[in-house]
């Protein structure tokens, strides 16, 4: 569902008639507007082509270059970025041509990059009338479900998908991976293991897999509860009050970061605490790592935790990940993620500074390559001056315009627009300018 899949459609040239009749007008402006398509004057072509229809409204082929003109001219508009005026287009041709699914489908998938919940879901339910069996437009469809945070509408069409195709690996692995991602389990290792049944070749069931048996393998015993927008599974060890505790201090990370970057997940994420010996077992991470987001929020309790109060500061970080992998659809750089996550943890970009030091400012390394995990890159001494540079550099961008800009260039991020351009258009720099702004504060 991203815009890259976006199709184009192909133009039809009428065949010239053999005596003139009185929609030869109609012919003649049909045949300029391919023309014009043909050297890339969409627009241009788009007049002609609605002359056409003007002049004879029952011109099939004029009608459908019409329809085709309107899409073509949406697919270069996102790849420019330009969504509602896309949109605009993509309407126009679904008009014309209500069953195409690569018309319906480009529609759904600028809805869904502009965060147009209502209307990607009603897109994406007036698709699923067209082809209500075809396998290929229910898992497209129950992709572009999850997009919009609605899980168990997808869940839903994978379930009687798999009803009628009991031996769909994809749908099995779709399935799978929703169940994986829920926290349940066995549901998952089933989906996954008949998916692999169907089909022993495929490869991101058997890792998939392979990742669920190791992390069910400690978590088997856990416990579970829920709030309203948190899944929680814990250890047995903690009472049953600590992991209330807890999740309050999720929802309140909810509302707080929420407030800060303008968004408020419909789905509830899921949370998993871990002793530090079985959080290593599942992460491979280094002792000193205070969490980690994955698609699921992972939290080590470290000895002599007496209060969850004392897990806030991690809380507010991993939480911080979460929201930004989806506004950003995952890809936001690694420096701002971290760098925002540390300031929704209350970290102050001054102790930043110091830890940077003006002696080391010239020796920073360009934000361009802090790139993957910190923790899995560096020693400790390392990740702690990659996450002070991160935090510094994300505390310029809030001091130059506020968290209002930073919320704008995840926006643009979310909808794909390169990193340098996006900072472009917000800031009036690029990375190397932010670069340059650092080191300047740091001297």
């Amino acid at each position: 569902m991203k815009p890259a899949a976006l199709a184009l459609l192909l133009l039809a040239v009428a065949a010239p008639a053999a005596v003139a009749a009185p929609e030869d007008d109609a012919r003649v402006e049909n045949r300029k507007g391919v023309g014009q398509a043909r050297r890339g004057n969409l627009e241009a072509a788009l007049a002609s082509f609605e002359q056409a229809c003007r002049v004879n409204p029952f011109d099939e082929t004029a009608l459908a270059n019409l329809a085709c003109a309107h899409n073509n001219l949406g697919v270069l508009l996102v790849k420019e970025h330009r969504y509602a005026e896309a949109i605009r287009h993509f309407e126009a041709s679904k008009a014309q041509k209500p069953e195409d699914l690569q018309i319906r489908f480009n529609l759904l998938s600028a809805r869904i990059t502009m965060r147009d919940t209502d209307g990607a879901a009603a897109e994406a339910r007036g698709i699923l009338k067209l082809r209500p069996n075809d396998e290929e437009t229910v898992l497209r469809i129950s992709t572009a479900f999850q997009k919009i945070e609605d899980d168990e509408t997808s869940q839903q069409l994978l379930e009687e998908l798999l009803s009628k195709t009991p031996n769909s690996a994809r749908a099995l692995y779709q399935l799978g991976r929703l169940h994986y991602r829920q926290g349940n389990f066995s549901e998952a290792r089933y989906d996954l293991s008949r998916a692999l049944e169907v089909d022993p070749g495929h490869a991101e069931a058997t890792t998939l897999l392979r990742r669920l048996e190791r992390e069910e393998e400690v978590e088997s015993g856990f416990e579970r509860d829920t709030s309203v927008h948190f899944s929680l599974r814990f250890e047995g060890v903690f009472p049953r009050d600590w992991a209330r505790d807890l999740l309050d201090l999720f929802e309140t990370a909810y509302q707080k970061t929420g407030d800060l970057l303008g968004h408020y997940p419909a789905q509830r994420a899921q949370v998993i605490v871990y002793s530090p010996a079985d959080f290593r077992r599942v992460s491979d991470l280094p002792g000193w790592a205070g969490g980690v987001y994955d698609g699921k929020i992972r939290l080590p309790v470290p000895p002599g935790t007496s209060s969850p109060d004392q897990l806030a500061g991690a809380i507010f970080h991993e939480y911080c990940h979460h929201l930004i992998f989806l506004l950003t659809d995952g890809a936001c750089p690694t420096w701002l993620n971290e760098g925002l996550a540390q300031m929704m943890e209350g970290l102050d970009p001054q102790r930043a500074r110091q830890m940077l030091g003006t002696a080391e400012s010239a020796h920073l390394m360009p934000l361009a390559r802090l790139d993957g995990p910190f923790a899995r890159n560096a020693t400790r001494q390392q990740a702690e001056r990659l996450y002070a540079q991160a935090l510094f550099a994300a505390s310029q961008l809030i001091e130059e315009k506020g968290m209002a800009a930073v919320r704008e260039l995840l926006g643009h991020l979310g909808r794909k627009r390169p990193l340098d351009e996006a900072m472009g258009m917000v800031y009036g720099m690029g990375l190397d300018g932010l670069d340059e702004r650092v080191r300047q504060s740091l001297d």
